[in-house]
C-alpha cells in the first residue's frame, strides 16, 4: 500500500486491508527510572503502513471507528505488541494503550489470552493497561467494573494526561491506578515555571498517599530531566531519553546515566524538601544488632547495662533483619532466676519476636500509615524495624513514626490545596522569594470571594466548593502559565503572581467571567434583586448580595521588597481596600514600590 487514501471509501478499503493483512508494526518508547538510571519498562505504540494516510495511531483509530471495528483493531495492536515485546526479550513492564471497546470485550480476562501470556513467559502483572478513553470510566460503568476485575487478575492500570481537568483527579481516587502519567504540558519548560513545579510536587505527595507511581511524559531537554529528578519524580519518558523504536535499547543511554549520576544542583526553588525514604533513615536509631546465635544471657546483660535500651534487633549472618528481643515482652518470663538459668545459654532467637513491625526505607506514606493502623500494643513497645532491601538499618520508635506521618500530612496540605490541587502557602512564598531574588518585575494580586460565607451557609458546602472550583479554573485560564503563578491560600482566597505585561487587562476580564459563572447558580429573580434573603449568624433574616470577587493588586519592582512576608502584608491591605466597594472590582495600588 503506497498510495495515499484520500476519500472515505478509499480509507475504509485501505483500513480493511491493514486489518486483514495485519499490517501494523510496533515501536517501543522506554520509561526511565531516575533513581536506578535503568529502564523500568516500555510503552508500545502502533504504526501503520508508511505514506498511506494510515501511518499514525490517530489515523488508524479514526478509520477503525468509521468502520465500527475498534475492538477488533485494538486487539490486533495489543496482540502484536505483546508478541513483539516477548520476541525482543524486553525487560520490565509493557505499557499498552487500550480502548474502552477492548476493555468491554473481556479479551484480557479470557482463558486463551491468559494461556498465551503464560506461554510467552509474561505474567499479567508485567502488563500495564492505559485506558485511552479514561474519562468514560464512571463509577459503576462496565468499563470501570472491568478495570477493577483486571486489576484483581494482576494487570497494572495507568491513568494518563494527569492535570487535564478535575475529572482526572476524581477518576484517580476511584480507580487507584498503579501508575500516574503527568501530561506533557506540565513537563515542558518545567525548570523555569514555578506553577508547573508546584503542581508536579503536589502530585508526588498525593501519589505517595495512594501508592501510585508518577511518570512524567514528554521530556525533551536536559533541564527538564534534571528538574524532574530534583523534584523527586521517579520515572520519565520522552524524546530526550529515547525516541520510539522498533528495536529499542535494553539499557538507558550512557549520557542519561551520566547526567543523572552527577551531583544534584539547585535548579528550582521548589526542590523536594525530603522524602519519607530519607526521613525514615534519618529518624531510625542505629541500635547495634546481635546475631541470631547470640546467647540470650548476653542480650539480657545488654538490657541490664543500658536502661534506655528497650529493644535489641536480631539479624542473620548476611545482615537481614530477623526480629526483635524486647525488654518488656520478655521481662515477666526471663528475668526470673530459674527461667534465666534454663534459657541463658540458648540462642536469643528462642524468645525473639519475629512478627514485628517492619518498614522498608522506600515505603510510601500510605504504607507507613497502614503499618501503624494495624499495630498492636506489643508492637508499639517493640518499635519498628527499618530495613533496606531486607537489610537491617535501624529501629524506629512508633512515636517517631507517628510524628513523621503527621509531618508529611501537614506538608502535603501546605503544598497543595486538597480541593483545587493548586499550590498552597509554601509554593506561593517560594515563588515570590525567587522572583524577588532574581530582580524580576512582576505583579501580585490577592483574590477573595465576597459574601461567600453566607452563600456557603445558605446553599451548602458542596455548592460553595463549586464556586471555588469555578474561580480556580478561571484563574488558571486568565494568564499565560509560562509567566504566571496561581496559588490557593485556603478557603476562598487565591494569590496570583504574573510577569505578563497584560496582567491588569487579564484581571479585569477575570472579573467579568467570574460574574457570568456565579450567575449560573441563581434564578433570574434573585439576579434581578441582586441577592437573596437568609439568616445571619444570630438567626436574624438578612439580605445578602450574590457572591462577587474582590482583587487587590500591585506591581512589584526590583528592590522594593525583601521577602514574601512584606508582599503578603501589602496584599492583605489591598484586598481590604478592594472589598470596601460593592460588586466585582479590582483595586490597584499604583504607588511606585
Amino acid at each position: 500500500m503506497s498510495t495515499l487514501a484520500t476519500t472515505p471509501d478509499a480509507r475504509s478499503a485501505a483500513f480493511a486491508a491493514v486489518l486483514a493483512e495485519r499490517r501494523v508494526h510496533i515501536v517501543f518508547q522506554p520509561l526511565l527510572d531516575l533513581r536506578s538510571r535503568s529502564f523500568h519498562g516500555f510503552e508500545a505504540l502502533v504504526r501503520g503502513p508508511a505514506e498511506s494516510g494510515l501511518e499514525r495511531p490517530d489515523q488508524l483509530f479514526a478509520a477503525a471507528r468509521a468502520c465500527d471495528r475498534v475492538a477488533e483493531f485494538d486487539r490486533l495492536c495489543v496482540q502484536t505488541a505483546i508478541e513483539r515485546f516477548a520476541a525482543l526479550d524486553l525487560q520490565g513492564q509493557l505499557f499498552l494503550n487500550v480502548t474502552e471497546a477492548l476493555f468491554d470485550s473481556g479479551w484480557f480476562a479470557e482463558d486463551a489470552t491468559l494461556t498465551r501470556l503464560q506461554q510467552l513467559g509474561l505474567a499479567p502483572a508485567r502488563l500495564v493497561l492505559e485506558l485511552l478513553e479514561s474519562d468514560a470510566l464512571g463509577e459503576g460503568s462496565r468499563a470501570f467494573d472491568n478495570a477493577q476485575f483486571l486489576r484483581e487478575l494482576g494487570y497494572g492500570l495507568a491513568l494518563d494526561d494527569l492535570g487535564q481537568g478535575f475529572g482526572r483527579f476524581a477518576l484517580w481516587k476511584r480507580l487507584r491506578p498503579r501508575y500516574l502519567k503527568i501530561d506533557r504540558s506540565f513537563t515542558r519548560n518545567l525548570g523555569s515555571d514555578p506553577f508547573k513545579a508546584a503542581f508536579v510536587q503536589s502530585m508526588l505527595l498525593l501519589a505517595e498517599a495512594s501508592q501510585s507511581m508518577v511518570v512524567a511524559e514528554g521530556v525533551e531537554s536536559e533541564r527538564e530531566l534534571l528538574t524532574l529528578r530534583e523534584l523527586g519524580v521517579p520515572m520519565a519518558q520522552g524524546f530526550f531519553i529515547a525516541r520510539p523504536q522498533s528495536t529499542p535499547p535494553q539499557s538507558a543511554p550512557v549520557f542519561a546515566r551520566e547526567l543523572l549520576g552527577t551531583p544534584q544542583p539547585t535548579l528550582h526553588a521548589l526542590a523536594t524538601r525530603g522524602s519519607i525514604e530519607q526521613t525514615v533513615l534519618a529518624l531510625a536509631r542505629p541500635v547495634k544488632p546481635v546475631a541470631g546465635a547470640t546467647r540470650l544471657d548476653a542480650v539480657l546483660k545488654m538490657l541490664e547495662v543500658d536502661p534506655e535500651l528497650t529493644s535489641v534487633p536480631v539479624v542473620d549472618d548476611a545482615g537481614h533483619a530477623l526480629g526483635i528481643v524486647n525488654r518488656y515482652v520478655i521481662a515477666d518470663r526471663m528475668f526470673r532466676p530459674h527461667v534465666r538459668d534454663l534459657f541463658g545459654n540458648k540462642p536469643c532467637t528462642l524468645v525473639m519476636s519475629a512478627d514485628v513491625l517492619r518498614l522498608d526505607a522506600r515505603s510510601s506514606l500510605y504504607e507507613a500509615t497502614q503499618l501503624i493502623a494495624d499495630s498492636s500494643y506489643r508492637h508499639a513497645t517493640e518499635g519498628v524495624l527499618v530495613t533496606e532491601q531486607g537489610l537491617y538499618r535501624g529501629i524506629l520508635l512508633v512515636g517517631d513514626l507517628l510524628r513523621l506521618i503527621t509531618e508529611f500530612q501537614v506538608q502535603a496540605a501546605r503544598y497543595a490545596n486538597p480541593l483545587t490541587l493548586l499550590p498552597g502557602n509554601v509554593p506561593i512564598n517560594d515563588c515570590i522569594d525567587r522572583w524577588l531574588r532574581e530582580g524580576t518585575p512582576f505583579a501580585a494580586a490577592y483574590c477573595d470571594i465576597d459574601h461567600f460565607k453566607a452563600f456557603n451557609d445558605k446553599f451548602g458546602y458542596r455548592m460553595g466548593d463549586e464556586i471555588i472550583l469555578q474561580l480556580a479554573a478561571l484563574l488558571r485560564d486568565a494568564l499565560p502559565r509560562a509567566d504566571s503563578f496561581v496559588g490557593h491560600v485556603g478557603g476562598d482566597d487565591f494569590v496570583v503572581l504574573s510577569r505578563d505585561a497584560a496582567w491588569e487587562d487579564a484581571m479585569q476580564t477575570l472579573l467579568g467571567r467570574f460574574g457570568d459563572a456565579v450567575a449560573q447558580f441563581f434564578d433570574a429573580d434573585t439576579l434581578a434583586q441582586g441577592g437573596y434573603w437568609s439568616e445571619n449568624r444570630r438567626g436574624d433574616a438578612m439580605f445578602f448580595p450574590v457572591p462577587t470577587l474582590s482583587i487587590g493588586a500591585c506591581a512589584i519592582n526590583p528592590g522594593s521588597f525583601d521577602s514574601h512576608r512584606e508582599v503578603a502584608n501589602v496584599l492583605a491591605e489591598l484586598k481590604k481596600a478592594a472589598k470596601r466597594s460593592a460588586g466585582n472590582k479590582l483595586f490597584i495600588d499604583r504607588r511606585q514600590r
